[in-house]
């Protein structure tokens, strides 16, 4: 059962990552078939004139530009509005945004400027969101400027506002100025996202067992970031082609419910449960009929939005909901509740910033429609990280802690080798191995006089000789096997592979030479002396490793006694 879960788990996943690259599969079409485009000029101080259009040449009849959808003929979907120009001694500018809709500025039936984008089958049907900007000369002073609004979509979807007559050069800066809060909220949700997907999958955080909820933040902090920086309406002033933005836009939107879910299954494992792999499924689904209807050309993301708002505030509704229904649970038990606490806070701040963009939306119909909303996505996003820090640090330390009594369990305390209980356990991998080993190579090894040691000069001097003596083999015989101490003054090496007798031989050479280096330091006030013995083992029964461990104990037992002899 377990194992459907997570294929199930693993399948939304996939899905979602599939309707991810659709999208960018899309992009990247895009920027392959674009064709050629022209920039435009630059000149003096600016004023906004969207107070002073009409709805006629003769100026009678102003027009409110925050209610042109009122004034549109949904039949033909052309309206015009109207400017007297001033009389003029160089050239000037006039920059306005437009919104889902093409737009034709001309004087005197003299055609100065009309939108001119990008062109690709997978665009939007609307030029998106852009800057208009076209240079007027002296020789067209005092002229009737006509504005010509073509609609897209409906009368809904008409926007044309910030109508600024000057420097060009001048309007950028001050647009630029006037959003910065903005961009620098957005580069930091942008910061925050890679760091935090860049902190998930560092290797540190590997050493033990964990979720990806923090990878799955970073994602939501990154995308959030991308596209409220969009939202700000100044980066279409850094790109050629600004359409793509809308589209980037529109995408983002459809896309950055799913990794909330994907938090919460990192979480609280949420996709065990039916009802969530269903919202799971419907969200990568319509994904992935977003990514179908923008190939086929059936219609366009604009017309998608509305169900992927929908979804995405089921996802902070779902979220809430299980944020709470744990933090009951875990006060009922007695348990710490500082992570759903973090939980419930960021996502409270999220829904009371949104509430508070929307009302004022609906008061005021302003260029950047997403000022609280990103600010309460970067407390959302910081809210879950810090959450998610929490919990990966918790994992780290009890994993970390698991490795040292795994370390102490297996290790001999006084020199830092394999302890018997290794070296046996070792011995019993080797007997049920379902990996092929070629032969087994056994180095038993002996420290003479460390009783003698002990009784004449302590057994701290004892401890000492089994020190040293442990180095000596470790970085002698250790470096082609796993060296372990099996008693007070016994160690065993194991080796495996091929040409075992070559690589014990090398051993030996090493090992002989470094007893004689340290006894020839003259820094210590005995003798060190081991002995050594070496056998091989071709059969990985029990029966036949024992006989080879035999072996090598005899082999070092006459070592000793030559060892013994020597000396006297």
């Amino acid at each position: 059962m377990k194992r459907t879960l997570h294929k199930r788990e693993r399948i939304i996943g996939l899905l979602y990552i599939l309707g991810l690259l659709g999208m960018l599969a899309i992009i990247i079409l895009i920027c392959i078939g674009r064709q050629g485009q022209t920039q435009l000029a630059k000149e003096a101080s600016y004023q906004d004139i969207s107070s002073s259009w009409t709805l006629d040449k003769e100026g009678r009849q102003p027009a409110d530009v925050k209610k042109l959808g009122e004034y549109m003929d949904a039949e033909s979907g052309v309206l015009s509005i109207y400017y007297q120009l001033p009389r003029m001694e160089s050239d000037i500018s006039l920059v306005y945004r437009s919104k889902d809709v093409y737009t034709r500025v001309l004087a005197d039936d003299e055609i100065l400027y009309e939108t001119s984008v990008f062109e690709s089958e997978l665009y939007n049907r609307s030029p998106g969101n852009l800057w208009n900007m076209l240079t007027i000369h002296p020789k067209d002073s005092s002229k009737c400027l006509e504005l010509q609004i073509y609609m897209v979509y409906d009368t809904n979807a008409i926007t044309v506002d910030s109508l600024l007559l000057g420097d060009k050069a001048e309007i950028i800066l001050g647009l630029f100025k006037d959003n910065m809060s903005g961009i620098i909220v957005s580069a930091l949700l942008i910061l925050i996202g890679i760091v935090l997907v860049v902190i998930d999958l560092l290797p540190y955080y590997g050493r033990a067992k964990k979720n990806h909820s923090l990878f799955w933040v970073g994602v939501l902090a990154f995308l959030t970031g991308v596209w409220s920086l969009i939202e700000t309406n100044v980066l279409q002033f850094c790109v050629s082609d600004m359409r793509i933005l809308q589209l980037i836009d529109n995408m983002l939107m459809v896309v950055d419910s799913m990794p909330l879910l994907m938090y919460l299954d990192c979480e609280y494992q949420i996709f065990k449960y039916k009802g969530m792999r269903i919202l799971g499924y419907i969200n990568v689904g319509y994904i992935l009929l977003c990514v179908a209807v923008q190939y086929s050309n059936t219609g366009d993301l604009h017309h998608m939005l509305n169900g992927a708002v929908l979804l995405m505030m089921t996802t902070d509704f779902v979220l809430f909901v299980w944020v709470i229904r744990m933090l009951l649970k875990l006060k009922k038990e007695k348990k710490p509740i500082l992570n759903c606490a973090l939980q419930i806070s960021g996502t409270c701040s999220l829904w009371i910033l949104g509430i508070a963009e929307a009302v004022r939306s609906m008061h005021a119909d302003r260029i950047d429609r997403a000022g609280l909303v990103r600010v309460g996505m970067l407390l959302l996003c910081l809210f879950l990280a810090i959450s998610s820090q929490i919990e990966a640090h918790k994992i780290v330390e009890q994993g970390l802690k698991y490795d040292l009594i795994s370390k102490l369990a297996y290790s001999d305390g006084l020199t830092g080798l394999g302890n018997r209980t290794a070296y046996l356990e070792q011995l019993e991998a080797y007997v049920h191995s379902e990996k092929e080993l070629e032969q087994i190579g056994i180095v038993y090894l002996d420290v003479n006089n460390l009783k003698t040691v002990n009784d004449e000069q302590g057994h701290e001097f004892g401890d000492e000789l089994i020190r040293i003596a442990a180095s000596i083999i470790a970085d002698s015989f250790g470096h082609f096997g796993k060296a372990y101490r099996i008693g007070g003054d016994e160690f065993c090496v194991l080796m495996t592979g091929s040409d075992l007798q070559d690589r014990y031989e090398k051993g030996r050479s090493i090992f002989r030479q470094l007893i004689d280096e340290a006894n020839q330091a003259d820094w210590y006030s005995f003798k060190v002396q081991v002995a050594h013995g070496f056998a091989v083992c071709n059969d990985f029964t029990r029966e036949k490793i024992d006989e080879a461990i035999s072996v090598a104990d005899s082999e070092m037992y006459e070592n000793k006694i030559e060892l013994k002899k020597s000396i006297k």
